[in-house]
């Protein structure tokens, strides 16, 4: 029997040209349509990848489609991922899925009122690196969890989006959600759900930004374990994510994008560091990504970044804001699914 070909529509062709090159990728997937305000950009794909231009975002969405990916600006999420569930789209949105928990909290409800698929894209769970750390955590090599830390800084004076909407003072975008949900979902996915915790912020990079630049929190788990992240979209050096996990019979530092090895020690190995090889991507995992949300849809699956991953990925990030404000500790409200 011939597997059905998914009619796939990219809404924003700035974080979505990763996704263009991922899907035309697929065997089981047909990008259809694109659109971005940038009619330019948009043409140039168009010819690129044999599928139509959608001219105004009301003929994109007017396109007969299986899947819509939402790769636009943060503050369009919602809006644009209700509409396309509306419309009996399955939907993959970058992340973060949206600025707060009740924002990401409208397109759960949209979810579950239209039956669709929703997959929140969470790129650092389909990296080499951060699979094999994962891998290597579940097998008990370095024991249980003790301490994890993780980074993502990035300096985003160099790409404050088009038209500057990551500084446009009426969107106020919260780069410590925007940005270091990176790190606090990596942190979620190879450690579990930080029960509290305590941030501090500040402000000495983008000083004509509308929000802070730089913060760090220190959390603690159900587990015992305690952590660290990092963000700041202002930091003077280049794009980091490196992560380090410290368990009771060993430790893993992984998280560079410039070297090809993960670094392991073990309590009773005879060498130490071992340097375990891992695959260097250049481009995006993107592929993965959208190759793991065809296969959960055709075989029934939750994704496994759904629309609860996604929302509680904000959760943490918004207890960290709340922590900054309030000089006080906070524990972070997750969403618990209810029923199918």
């Amino acid at each position: 029997m011939k597997s059905k070909i998914y009619k796939v529509g990219v809404l924003g062709l700035r974080m979505g040209k990763a996704w263009v090159e991922g899907i035309a990728r697929n065997k089981d997937a047909k990008l259809t349509v694109v659109f971005d305000l940038d009619q330019e950009q948009a043409r140039k794909i168009a010819g690129t990848y044999k599928c139509r231009m959608a001219a105004s975002e009301d003929e994109f969405f007017a396109t007969d489609l299986d899947i819509i990916v939402v790769a636009t600006p943060d503050h369009l999420h919602v809006p644009q991922a209700v509409r396309a569930l509306a419309l009996g789209r399955h939907v993959a949105c970058e992340k973060p899925m949206a600025a707060t928990v009740k924002d990401c909290q409208v397109i759960i409800a949209a979810v579950r009122r239209y039956k669709k698929f929703f997959m929140t894209g969470q790129l650092c769970r389909f990296r080499p690196d951060f699979i094999m750390a994962k891998k290597l955590i579940g097998e008990g090599k370095i024991g249980d969890i003790a301490f994890i830390e993780s980074q993502y800084y990035h300096d985003y004076s160099k790409v404050p989006g088009v038209n500057g909407w990551r500084k446009d003072p009426k969107i106020r975008r919260e780069g410590l959600i925007g940005g270091g949900c990176h790190a606090m979902d990596l942190i979620r996915w190879l450690a579990g759900n930080p029960e509290e915790v305590f941030c501090y912020m500040n402000q000495k990079y983008l000083t004509d930004w509308p929000t802070k630049d730089t913060g760090v929190a220190v959390m603690k788990f159900k587990s015992g374990a305690i952590g660290k992240v990092f963000v700041s979209i202002g930091v003077k050096a280049g794009y980091s994510m490196r992560t380090v996990i410290h368990g009771t019979k060993g430790s893993i530092i992984c998280g560079d994008t410039r070297r090809d090895k993960l670094t392991i020690w073990r309590a009773k190995a005879k060498i130490n560091p071992i340097e375990l090889p891992v695959r260097v991507l250049t481009q995006k995992p993107v592929y993965e990504e959208f190759k793991e949300f065809l296969d959960n849809l055709k075989a029934g699956r939750r994704p496994m970044t759904d629309e609860y991953e996604g929302t509680n990925t904000v959760a943490f990030g918004e207890a960290c804001l709340k922590s900054a404000r309030t000089g006080k500790p906070v524990r972070v409200q997750y969403i618990v699914r209810k029923g199918k």
